[in-house]
């Protein structure tokens, strides 16, 4: 694992977005459980990268490995259908707040909530709450995660979230990223969970029930 993190994050760094999709290919088909990759191995390269908000080389960089990492992330998915064991008339629907343009968090978490046996649906990055207020109208959700990178949103996550509560009082409320994680004392009373791992997500699973 440690060595395949190393070899991907070289690549990565190069641009050398061939080489990183025939290393996490191989690795997939040897084996490799798409969770695991996306836990121990894309995640703690992306959070590698911490960039000043001025520093234009880190910046354009970090873009250019995240577009890389997006592919990678997708790629993963058709192992995460042939891999869950479990599937349940639950649906979840995940969501970045507005202006949150940080999703790579956002799509691994859709696609392990569907490993685990959730039906999802991913509306995307920059999420309007009159956007979300539609969709839970049109949809039936059970669970509402809303996924934050940036903490300077957790202002606008705290006004979406009354919304949504005040509409959809039957809607679970989740949290999820490391706006969440790194803030749990300003967040822990608007959202019922928060999510930010495989056990985390075994944790609800348990305490909803769906074991």
């Amino acid at each position: 694992m440690d060595n395949l993190k190393e070899q991907l994050e070289t690549a990565m760094a190069k641009n050398h977005k061939n080489r990183s999709v025939e290393l996490v290919s191989d690795a997939l088909e040897n084996g490799l459980s798409p969770l695991e990759l996306y836990e121990s191995v894309i995640t703690p390269i992306m959070h590698g990268i911490d960039c000043d908000s001025n520093d234009y080389d880190c910046i354009w960089h970090e873009h250019q490995m995240t577009s890389i990492a997006r592919t990678l992330i997708e790629m993963a998915y058709p192992y995460v259908i042939k891999q869950k064991t479990r599937s349940f008339d639950k649906h979840v629907l995940v969501a970045c707040p507005k202006d949150e343009y940080h999703e790579l968090g956002a799509i691994i978490g859709t696609h392990m909530l569907s490993f685990y046996g959730f039906e999802t649906t991913y509306t995307g990055a920059d999420t309007p709450q009159e956007t979300l207020l539609s969709a839970l109208k049109n949809l039936k959700v059970d669970y509402l995660v809303v996924s934050v990178s940036n903490v300077y949103h957790l202002f606008e996550v705290n006004r979406m979230l009354k919304a949504v509560s005040d509409a959809y009082p039957d809607v679970t409320l989740i949290g999820a990223g490391r706006g969440f994680e790194t803030h749990k004392s300003q967040v822990k009373d608007k959202v019922r969970y928060i999510i930010t791992d495989k056990a985390s997500i075994e944790t609800l699973l348990e305490v909803e029930g769906l074991e």
